[in-house]
């Protein structure tokens, strides 16, 4: 699987947002002024794409060391041969190539920054100057000048892209979004080394699993629930990184022949299955068989659940939900039916009772993602009909001088009273959308002591 990186819309620079070097200086002196990229002509400094990746990496580096990874950007976090670092680089060359031709196209889409919005660019960038030390700000190459135009940029693009998806169909049916809903408890085998927990923290449940496969590895608190028009047009957005998988297009167009032998070369490795670890799945299904027949005898799902050291958790899904065999052992029951033997998957033995086959609210939340999935499409449709259209370079060895070699974070927490253009109201939200680690969910999932690596499997 291949790694793609994913941006976070969040409200930008503050003065309550400083980047504090941990490590020393830089040794490495930029032209801030070459170009680093350039497109139809007009040339993105250096220095602006340098200050977007220092303020993505004073986010990342907050997060990822939040949870006992140390110097994330020289690492290869997802294998997927290209560090943290580099990975960082690319999204912004992408990002700010992305919003230069969004610029260049405003007056077609009737977007315009005004007067009042140039004010608001200027205050927000003082602010922040003012807010940092002369060392940081030399350390990541600030000045009011670079900040202001990576503020307009980041305006530009957000006015834009709702422009350019406009004209999207946002009908959905009920039956392309239908979603079930299920409980269920996972069985995992556990061989002698092995203790249950261990064991279960190296594997993910339906819901983990899905999660994963959508915002793996999510170290940053994501603005999803903010109006996109208010928020917008505060004037003052960043994007900031996570990552999440995508399916590798060499699988997706893989052959019947490949799919073929793939299997017959699982089907040998079941064959071949030391005997420690089938003793270790037969353990398990016995387990799963003694769960199955306590809920069959009319024991309440949970409680019989937790009898075994277990919990049942619950998920919504469809057709295409990661875990292939829930999926298809699911597909067409009726309501309130207890799937009737365990199912097994590579991470064990699930018991699976479908509760609806369909749920109203999972629906309701899947149409809207699937509208979202078409409006983002159509904005990367017409990024790349542009590109084409038009003449974008990159030069790379201007490029290649943003390397990673001190560390920048966050404060741990972030002031919000000096936010520029914003209401008491949208202070509070930018201060929750700030770029802080994610305190609930992803810090459930960090301990279980899987590493991004891991969790490809």
């Amino acid at each position: 699987m291949k790694r793609e990186l994913r941006r976070a819309a969040v409200l930008g620079l503050s003065a309550g947002l400083v980047l504090t070097s941990l490590s020393g200086c830089s040794k490495n002196k930029m032209n801030l002024k070459e170009a680093a990229v350039t497109v139809n002509d007009e040339e993105l400094s250096l220095g602006v794409l340098n200050f977007a990746v220092r303020y993505d990496q004073a986010g990342l580096e907050t997060a990822y060391t939040s949870f006992g990874i140390q110097d994330p950007f020289s690492q290869d976090l997802f294998g997927s041969g290209e560090t943290l670092g580099q990975m960082a680089v690319e999204q912004d060359v992408e990002m700010l190539t992305h919003a230069m031709l969004a610029e260049q196209k405003m007056e077609e889409y009737g977007v315009s920054i005004s007067d009042d919005d140039k004010a608001s660019i200027t205050a927000a960038a003082t602010a922040f100057i003012e807010a940092n030390d002369e060392g940081t700000l030399e350390e990541i190459g600030a000045t009011q000048e670079i900040v202001e135009r990576f503020l307009e940029l980041q305006m530009i693009q957000h006015r834009m892209e709702p422009e350019m998806s406009a004209d999207v169909d946002t009908e959905v049916s009920d039956e392309e979004a239908a979603q079930r809903k299920i409980e269920y408890v996972l069985f995992t085998p556990v061989t002698e080394e092995e203790s249950e927990t261990e064991s279960e923290s190296e594997v993910f449940t339906p819901a983990e699993t899905e999660q994963s496969a959508e915002t793996e590895s999510e170290a940053i608190t994501e603005a999803e629930t903010e109006s996109e028009s208010s928020q917008e047009e505060a004037s003052l957005v960043k994007e900031t990184a996570t990552f999440t998988t995508a399916a590798d297009e060499t699988e997706e167009d893989a052959t019947e022949a490949e799919t073929t032998a793939a299997e017959t070369e699982a089907e040998t490795e079941t064959e071949t299955e030391d005997p420690e670890t089938a003793e270790a799945m037969a353990k398990a299904l016995a387990q799963a068989e003694e769960f199955l027949a306590k809920v069959q005898d009319g024991e309440d799902f949970g409680t019989a659940a937790e009898e075994l050291g277990k919990t049942a958790s619950e998920a919504t899904l469809d057709a295409d939900y990661y875990v292939a065999e829930i999926a298809e052992a699911t597909e067409g029951v009726a309501d309130d039916t207890l799937i009737e033997t365990p199912i097994k998957t590579d991470s064990g033995y699930y018991v699976v009772h479908v509760i609806s086959q369909f749920d109203r609210e999972a629906t309701d939340t899947k149409k809207e993602e699937i509208v979202e999935q078409r409006k983002s499409d159509r904005i990367a449709e017409l990024y790349d009909e542009w590109a084409e259209d038009g003449e974008v370079t990159q030069n790379a060895e201007a490029i290649a001088q943003i390397v990673f070699d001190y560390s920048l974070t966050t404060p741990a927490e972030p002031e919000t009273e000096a936010q520029t253009d914003l209401t008491p109201a949208e202070t509070e939200d930018a201060a929750e959308a700030a770029v802080t680690p994610a305190e609930t969910e992803a810090q459930t999932e960090a301990q279980t002591d899987v590493t991004p690596a891991e969790t490809e499997e």
